[in-house]
């Protein structure tokens, strides 16, 4: 499995944020976001095997373990990871771009954060909602946003999605771009049950610096 890299910080966004937690970062992913952070993940990275990922993660007494990317859907090996990291009792979180469909045989014990990609995104022609219809009990939905517009579309494809309401949804301002205040605002406006977060890893850590 191609991964770009692997390690150990707190988890920045979702309803775990705060949490410590392992990273396992996968290699390549299709899509070019503008506020994207870690471009470096699109080619950068070595071979692994599963075995070896499976092993680091279980001599850390860490019982959060985050997929991400990169675009973990789209590595082939993924399923194989998943239920390897599973076995082991870890909580398995993989975040996902939200422009592709959850793959055949994955562990549905594994919770899903599927991202929005607002137009502020210059991604918002790959979102689909029949992709997110396939989230369940467990899974989440977030999005960054850089302004007004990118709520009022999330809002929206929401909306056609029919994301079930036991699914949370978190939104959180473009760091350095949006301010966090003035995306408290909107949510209070809106009377919609949604989460505000700022981007937790950002604060703690250098935005510039890899592995947080």
């Amino acid at each position: 499995m191609r991964i770009n890299e692997t390690f150990f910080s707190i988890q920045g966004e979702s309803t775990f944020a705060g949490w410590p937690c392992f990273f396992i970062r996968t290699t390549g992913c299709p899509l070019r976001c503008r506020w994207c952070d870690t471009e470096y993940a699109f080619y950068e990275g070595s071979d692994r095997t599963i075995h070896s990922l499976v092993a680091e993660s279980a001599a850390l007494d860490v019982p959060l373990v985050e997929i991400t990317g990169g675009e973990p859907f789209v590595a082939p090996e993924l399923p194989a990871l998943v239920r390897g990291l599973l076995d082991l009792g870890k909580t398995v979180l993989i975040e996902t771009s939200g422009a592709f469909p959850v793959p055949a045989g994955l562990d549905r014990r594994s919770r899903i954060i599927m991202d929005i990609k607002p137009p502020g995104s210059g991604m918002h022609h790959t979102m689909h909602p029949e992709i997110f219809q396939a989230l369940g009990p467990g899974d989440e939905v977030k999005a960054v946003l850089a302004d007004r517009e990118d709520f009022d579309w999330t809002l929206e494809f929401l909306d056609r999605a029919g994301i079930p309401a036991e699914i949370p949804v978190t939104l959180s301002p473009v760091f350095g771009e949006c301010r966090p205040e003035e995306l408290a605002q909107w949510v209070l406006s809106s009377g919609r049950n949604l989460r505000v977060q700022v981007q937790l890893h950002k604060i703690l850590f250098d935005p510039q610096r890899r592995g947080v």
